[in-house]
Formats: structure tokens, C-alpha cells, sequence
């Protein structure tokens, strides 16, 4: 008598289809998740940047921090990112963070002595554009 050991045709015909079907699934969620990474650094260095002129602001102050209502201090800070291609290639990207500060005067200046610093980063990658927006306020010796 013949062993019946093993697997036949059709065994392994259905175990590649799945076995392929599931490889297909995950090769799409790893190339959504490297995305979302690339966003989520892109945002953490825009948050980053805004936080640190923020403690700026804070640090200058009620009464040194100028008034930039009509014209905000505007700037321009470029990085370099790696990111791979499909083919599997390394290469440099830059990025370009464009940040904004305005200082405005809440109320009345003589009476409320308060202001609204507001700072705001964009960047633009090979995602989407991003923005940041971050708020404080400054007050005045009553």
C-alpha cells in the first residue's frame, strides 16, 4: 500500500494563494505606515520649532515683545530628509519649514495690558502640507 504522507496539488496551490494574498496586504500597510512616519517627523519638528519661539516670546516678555500685528516676523528654515524610493534607492529630500510670529494687543493696552503670541510653521513635503499653529499669551504687570 501506498503512504498517503505529504501534501497534494491542491494544498499548495491554496496555501501560496493565501500566503501571497496576505504578503500583498502587508507590503501595502508598510508603505502607508513609512508615510505616516514621514509626516509625523515632519510634525514633530514643526512643533519643535514652534515651541522653541513660543519659549522665545515667553522669555522677551510683556513689555519687549514688539507689537507685529500688520507684519508678522516671518522666516525660513530648510532640512535635509532621507526617504527611499520604490526601487529601493536612498535619497535626499529638502524640506522647507516657513515660520510666522504675530503679537497682537488683546483689549486695552493701558487697562488689560495682554498680548497674543501666536506662532505658526508650515512645511511643505512629499506627502502633504503641513501646519503647526501654537498660542500664547504675555501679560503685564497690573
Amino acid at each position: 500500500m501506498k503512504s498517503r504522507s505529504g501534501f497534494n496539488l491542491l494544498e499548495v496551490v491554496i496555501g501560496a494563494f493565501l500566503f501571497s494574498t496576505i504578503a500583498v496586504a502587508f507590503l501595502g500597510v508598510w508603505g502607508m505606515q513609512a508615510r505616516g512616519l514621514e509626516k509625523s517627523r515632519h510634525s514633530l519638528v514643526a512643533t519643535m520649532l514652534a515651541e522653541q519661539m513660543v519659549e522665545e516670546a515667553m522669555a522677551e516678555g510683556y513689555e519687549r515683545a514688539k507689537i507685529t500685528e500688520g507684519d508678522p516676523e516671518t522666516g525660513e528654515i530648510e532640512m535635509a530628509t532621507e526617504s527611499r524610493s520604490k526601487s529601493g534607492e536612498w535619497s535626499t529630500i529638502p524640506v522647507r519649514y516657513t515660520t510666522e510670529k504675530t503679537v497682537t494687543v488683546i483689549g486695552d493696552p493701558d487697562e488689560d495690558k495682554l498680548k497674543l503670541v501666536t506662532v505658526k510653521v508650515n512645511w511643505e513635503d512629499t506627502t502633504k502640507n503641513g501646519e503647526v499653529v501654537l498660542v500664547t499669551y504675555l501679560a503685564g504687570v497690573f
